[in-house]
């Protein structure tokens, strides 16, 4: 997922994801730092005068009054928070970690899930065979006990487990696990799985020949498959598959539409697997990772407590447990959030809007509150729907990006926390082409590609028209947009303003998280304005631009196809030459930024705040970002403890 959010053989894993819509929605390694134009001060730190114990008076507020029935205490509100004579040298265990989301996620299960909220959540509960180092950003074991055995002709693909493993409810993790997972994934009937599949689409096979032996065969040669086959986060088969349906067919009859449609174990399965129990209850969500679900109360909080079974301990630092709780508080409207977080009512804050983080968040009247900026591998851009008559035309595309004045909207709504983007593929990466000229704000030159393209204000009333169909259709259309997103929320309108200037007519429509993403998976849209985020990895587009992706609730939401940009997306996945590789993604970023299914915004900084009594609060380019298990408090200073 992905919109940023220490080194041991052992640590906490960290799944190699496919790329996730933002609820929210930058690359570089250069965390800290400020974007051109930005504002100076970011990263501010104060102390308050005095040092008062924070947990001498209890004080009432929504979230103590929300937790009191879990049995916990709240300290002190801090207004007298200091960290003068309190040792941060040495870590303890303890407290919580209260953290914001603009929403509840789609699925806390990894296969129905595809939302960067539900991954940040769910990569505490469940592991992968292996894990990227967030440092390195290399691949390395977790699960497994060591990097795959992989064949001469990149087909197969051996990993031996360690033995050591177990759920958080003591049942070991064994090989049957892995091919169980395997085989949910790989059904074709779990739906809400579409946009994972395509990463496993061309797994022939897989095998457990013994209990802690995994062998994987390819249909074809994959340059990824050690990140993907390697990253699936597996599932427990006793918890999830309790009638073993998924012993009832196998992996091959998965690839055969014919066989798989024979077979109805592979429907009864997917309709007990699709459940939503499945991807919300705790009896369900049981995984091997250092904290487990305890409860998910909608529209409200999701709680994880530590998992005091958990099989690798706490000797390294990324499967440090130190939170005893780590709490998703759900508030829709930033500004209500930010509040919360000024009241300490929650602990973290990421994504805040840059006006609400410049004006509205003075550290010098809340002083237990850092502010940082980070970045991650994200960007922001326009989807239009080219199944709609209005975009199918590409010159109505090209003259939609000629009237978005992006430096200007960096400037008025981003506040200098973003730099604009030209393609899908980050900046920092060797395959970016950054020979692409940016489609630069020309209201003229939009003027005269609608007209080259037959829109005309035929009758005088001030929108262009256009005969399509054999009839008379104005231009109008809708912005969909998730709400609670101020930031989309303000570009849409600023653009509708633009766009009326030169005859087009444009609405905004907000709905809540869960139905926008089921408005936009079956292309009930007219354009949209989301966000993708991945992890730094070579790069592989073809989740979302494939036109097999079109179609089934892939993530080519815009229904974008093109037989050339399939053959170099096929041609990428099969090669190994990162050299040909370049040249095929750079030949696909300009029919991209030729056909402009996307008007790409920026990749936007993300402005945080965290409550300074965490340390060794740190953040990395791999999502989400920042690993609030390894966050701890000092003894004096924590704030929740069990009563």
């Amino acid at each position: 997922m992905p919109t940023g959010k220490n080194s041991s053989s052992r640590k906490k894993a960290i799944p190699i994801l496919p790329l996730s819509t933002e609820p929210l929605t930058s690359w570089s390694a250069n965390f800290g730092s400020r974007r051109p134009g930005a504002k100076a001060g970011r990263t501010t730190a104060h102390k308050a005068m005095g040092a008062k114990h924070p947990t001498s008076r209890l004080r009432a507020g929504f979230l103590c009054l929300s937790l009191a029935f879990f049995g916990i205490a709240c300290g002190t509100r801090g207004a007298d928070f200091s960290l003068e004579g309190v040792d941060t040298t040495k870590p303890v265990s303890g407290d919580w970690v209260i953290i914001h989301i603009l929403s509840d996620p789609e699925s806390l299960n990894p296969l129905t899930a595809n939302d960067a909220t539900s991954q940040e959540i769910y990569t505490h509960i469940f592991e992968s065979l292996l894990f990227q180092n967030p440092q390195t950003l290399e691949l390395e074991p977790n699960i497994a006990e060591a990097l795959p055995e992989i064949s001469a002709d990149h087909l197969t693909y051996r990993f031996q487990l360690r033995k050591t493993v177990h759920f958080s409810d003591g049942h070991p993790l064994t090989s049957a696990d892995v091919l169980f997972t395997f085989k949910a994934v790989k059904n074709p009937y779990i739906i809400e799985a579409a946009a994972l599949r395509n990463y496993y689409d061309n797994v022939a096979d897989v095998q457990a020949p013994d209990p802690y032996t995994v062998v994987i065969r390819m249909r074809e040669p994959y340059f990824l498959a050690d990140y993907f086959l390697g990253g699936l986060p597996i599932l427990p088969k006793h918890v999830l598959d309790p009638q073993g349906l998924t012993d009832r067919y196998t992996i091959p009859e998965t690839n055969d539409t014919a066989a798989a449609a024979r077979n109805p174990a592979l429907q009864e399965f997917a309709t007990w697997f699709r459940a939503p129990e499945r991807s919300r209850s705790p009896r369900y969500l049981i995984g091997s990772g250092p904290y487990q679900l305890e409860e998910w109360r909608t529209t409200e909080l999701i709680r994880l407590q530590r998992n005091e079974r958990y099989w690798n301990g706490d000797t390294n630092p990324w499967t440090r447990r130190y939170p005893t709780h780590i709490v998703y508080r759900v508030i829709s409207e930033r500004t209500s959030a930010l509040s919360a977080l000024k009241n300490q009512d929650i602990d973290f804050m990421s994504y805040i809007p840059p006006k609400l983080f410049e004006e509205m968040l003075d550290t010098t009247a809340v002083p237990y509150l850092r502010k940082v900026t980070y970045q991650q591998t994200s960007y922001t851009y326009i989807g239009w729907n080219l199944r709609r008559p209005l975009f199918a035309d590409r010159r109505v595309r090209q003259a939609l990006s000629h009237l978005v004045n992006r430096e200007a909207l960096i400037r008025t709504i981003m506040l200098g926390y973003a730099h604009p983007v030209e393609s899908p593929i980050y900046p920092g990466r060797p395959e970016y082409d950054s020979t692409l000229k940016p489609y630069e704000y020309n209201p003229e030159r939009a003027r005269q590609l609608l007209t080259e393209a037959g829109w005309r204000d035929s009758d005088g009333d001030g929108v262009l028209d256009k005969e399509i169909g054999g009839k008379r259709v104005p231009f109008e259309f809708t912005f969909l947009i998730n709400a609670g997103n101020e930031i989309r929320e303000n570009i849409a309108v600023l653009l509708a303003d633009e766009f009326q200037k030169v005859g087009i007519r444009a609405r905004v429509q907000k709905l809540e998280w869960a139905t926008f993403l089921q408005q936009i998976r079956s292309h009930q849209f007219d354009a949209t304005i989301l966000g993708w985020v991945a992890d730094p990895i070579p790069s592989d587009p073809y989740q979302i631009w494939h036109s097999s992706q079109a179609f089934n609730r892939g993530s080519n939401y815009v229904g974008f196809i093109n037989k050339r940009v399939d053959e170099l997306l096929e041609k990428n996945r099969r090669e190994f030459d990162p050299n040909k590789r370049l040249s095929y993604m750079r030949e696909f970023q300009r029919i991209i930024h030729e056909e402009q299914p996307y008007t790409f915004l920026w990749s936007p900084d993300y402005p945080a705040a965290y409550h300074r009594r965490f340390q060794n609060v740190h953040f990395y380019p791999v999502r989400p970002g920042y690993w609030a298990n390894t966050w701890w408090v000092p003894l004096p200073l924590q704030r929740y403890r069990e009563s």
